[in-house]
C-alpha cells in the first residue's frame, strides 16, 4: 500500500482532531488538485493499453480513440440536458469502478455495493456537504433525490464492505483492509471534497497505475515516460472542460468542486467502458481453443486484468 496515503490520512485525521476548518477555500483547493493531478491521469493509461496489451494500431486505434472521445462526449452532454441521469450514471459508473478493487465477495452486485461504500460512507456522514455539493452539479431538487435514492442503499453497501474488508483481512490482505477501512472513515467524518480525493488519488488509482506500470515496464510502446504521457492526456483532458466550462478554472475561486467532480464523471465512463471490454476480451481468450497463435500473441496478459489488483 502506498505510504503516501497514510501519511496523508493521517494528517487529514490529526486536522481533525485539532478542528481543523476542512471545508474552508484553502482544503478545498487542495482536495480538487489532488483529485484531478493525482487520480485523472490513471485513465490516461488507457492508451498505452491498448496499443501494447491489445496491440491496436492504425485505423483500429484511431477507431478506438475516436469511440473514447464519444463516450466521454456523451456525458458531458448528459450533464447539460439530463442532470439526474448523469448524475446517478456517474454515481453507478463509479461503484462499478471501485468495486474491481476487490477480489471478493465474488457475485457482481455485492462487490459493486463494496464499490459503492466510499458514496456511501460520505452520504451517510456527510449529507449536508454532499447534498451541497450534488445540488451544485445539477440543481436543489435533483440533489435532494439522489442524495435520498443514495441514502437508501447506503447501509447494505457499508455492510458490504465490511464484510469484504473482513474477508481481505482474514485471506491475508491486510494492509488493502485496513487501508480500506480507514479510507471509509475518513469518507463519513472528513467533508467529501478532500476525503474523496484521498481515496480516489492516493488508493485506488495509485494501485491502478503502479499495476499497469509494472505490467508494460517504462519503455512501454515506445513512450519512456508513460506516466508522463498519461498527466499530459489528462491536462488536455482538463483543458478541453475549460473551454466547455469556463467558471471551472477561475483565477480568483480556483478550481470548482462540482465542475471538477463532473469532469471526473466525463474521463471515468470511456475509462470504465474500456476496461469491461478488456475483461471480456480477456475471458473470450481464456475460452477460445489454444491453437490460435495470433490471440495467444495479441493477450500476452490474458491472466491478467485491467482493474490493478496486485
Amino acid at each position: 500500500m502506498p505510504r503516501l496515503f497514510w501519511l496523508v490520512a493521517f494528517l487529514l485525521g490529526i486536522a481533525l482532531i485539532a478542528g481543523v476548518n476542512l471545508g474552508g477555500p484553502v482544503a478545498t483547493q487542495a482536495g480538487m488538485l489532488l483529485m484531478l493531478a493525482g487520480g485523472l491521469p490513471h485513465g490516461g493509461h488507457d492508451l498505452l493499453v491498448a496499443r501494447k496489451r491489445w496491440q491496436m494500431k492504425g485505423n483500429a486505434l484511431a477507431l478506438f480513440i475516436a469511440f473514447y472521445v464519444a463516450i466521454a462526449g456523451a456525458m458531458a452532454l448528459a450533464w447539460w440536458i439530463a442532470p439526474l441521469l448523469a448524475l446517478l450514471a456517474f454515481l453507478g459508473l463509479t461503484a462499478w469502478h471501485f468495486s474491481e478493487d476487490w477480489d471478493a465477495p465474488r457475485d457482481r452486485l455485492l462487490r459493486s455495493a463494496a464499490g459503492l461504500a466510499p458514496i456511501a460512507a460520505a452520504v451517510l456522514g456527510q449529507p449536508r456537504a454532499v447534498s451541497t455539493l450534488f445540488a451544485a452539479m445539477t440543481d436543489p431538487a435533483t440533489a435532494r433525490l439522489a442524495l435520498a435514492m443514495v441514502t437508501l442503499i447506503a447501509p447494505v453497501a457499508l455492510l458490504v464492505a465490511a464484510v469484504a474488508i473482513a474477508m481481505a483481512w482474514q485471506t491475508g490482505s491486510r494492509r488493502w483492509a485496513a487501508a480500506q477501512a480507514a479510507a471509509l472513515l475518513l469518507l463519513a467524518v472528513a467533508p467529501p471534497t478532500l476525503a474523496f480525493p484521498l481515496y480516489f488519488a492516493l488508493l485506488h488509482s495509485r494501485r491502478h497505475i503502479v499495476a499497469i506500470l509494472d505490467e508494460f515496464g517504462t519503455g512501454a510502446v515506445g513512450y519512456d515516460r508513460p506516466a508522463l504521457l498519461a498527466a499530459l492526456l489528462a491536462a488536455i483532458a482538463c483543458a478541453g472542460w475549460t473551454a466547455l466550462s469556463p467558471g471551472f478554472v477561475d483565477l480568483a475561486r480556483g478550481i470548482d468542486p462540482a465542475l471538477a467532480f463532473q469532469l471526473l464523471s466525463v474521463v471515468a465512463a470511456p475509462h470504465l467502458l474500456f476496461e469491461a471490454f478488456g475483461k471480456n476480451r480477456v475471458l473470450a481468450t481464456a475460452g477460445a481453443r489454444p491453437t490460435c497463435r495470433v490471440d495467444r500473441h495479441q493477450h500476452p496478459a490474458a491472466g491478467g486484468d485491467m482493474s490493478g489488483k496486485s
